[in-house]
């Protein structure tokens, strides 16, 4: 942005001073004056974040250049793109194995696709004998991504992380139960960060994570030889499914 920015911010003031003067609608007068003073706003940083990269020594100016919103954005963008890119190279080259889900509730559909899948067996963090409240858990971390999101119903899948507390091998993993004994105390508490179902790869509202209270009924996890069998109620800020499925990796 620079002066020319500025005219045009300086435009913008006057048609929505114009608007608010000569409307005789309240809503549209109250809407333009909101208008006029976001740009009467915008006018002052520019002018200021200009004046300063006029004044200040080159090396100096290229920092207040460099932290423009504009610029700023602009940036994460790009990081943004180039991360995508090494992730799909990344799954595009690893090995898929079968995965196989239900979805139903605001959203549903099915999907039966060989996708790369990652499991990671994470043993309990050692603790001695000042350590204050219950041992340390294990974890078995399961974790499916599709290198570009793939239909499922009226859906897609990004990827699908599954995580089981208390891991200590192959069996059936109430976690509404594992829940409860956490917020109790009984084992060392914990919070399903490594459960949820996204669609566009970024967390957002769109994204599920399950719902451990009980009340959207019951939620396990069967861990067999190479594969896993789930089903799980999960919540978003915008709509609440039930997901269930097999996982292979061997």
């Amino acid at each position: 942005m620079g002066w020319k920015d500025i005219a045009k911010v300086g435009r913008d003031w006057a048609d929505a001073k114009k608007t608010e003067l000569l409307t005789t609608d309240n809503r549209t007068r109250e809407q333009a004056r909101g208008a006029a003073e976001d740009a009467e706003r915008a006018a002052n940083r520019e002018a200021g974040t200009s004046l300063l990269e006029g004044m200040l020594p080159e090396k100096w100016a290229q920092r207040i250049t460099d932290a423009r919103p504009e610029n700023v954005e602009r940036r994460r963008a790009a990081e943004d793109a180039q991360d995508a890119a090494e992730r799909r190279g990344r799954l595009e080259q690893a090995a898929s194995t079968p995965v196989s889900l239900e979805l139903s509730g605001d959203d549903h559909g099915s999907l039966t696709l060989d996708l790369p899948v990652s499991v990671e067996e994470r043993p309990a963090e050692e603790y001695d004998d000042a350590h204050d409240g219950p041992p340390p858990l294990a974890w078995l971390l399961v974790r499916v991504e599709a290198p570009t999101p793939v239909p499922f119903g009226t859906t897609t899948l990004s990827e699908l992380s599954l995580a089981v507390p208390s891991y200590s091998g192959p069996g059936r993993y109430d976690l509404v139960e594992l829940m409860r004994r956490g917020e109790a105390g009984e084992i060392e508490w914990w919070e399903p960060f490594d459960l949820f179902l996204s669609r566009a790869g970024e967390a957002d509202d769109t994204t599920w994570y399950p719902d451990l209270s009980g009340s959207a009924g019951a939620a396990w996890v069967e861990v067999g030889e190479g594969a896993l069998t789930f089903e799980l109620p999960m919540q978003s800020a915008v709509s609440a499914v039930r997901l269930a499925g097999t996982v292979r990796w061997a």
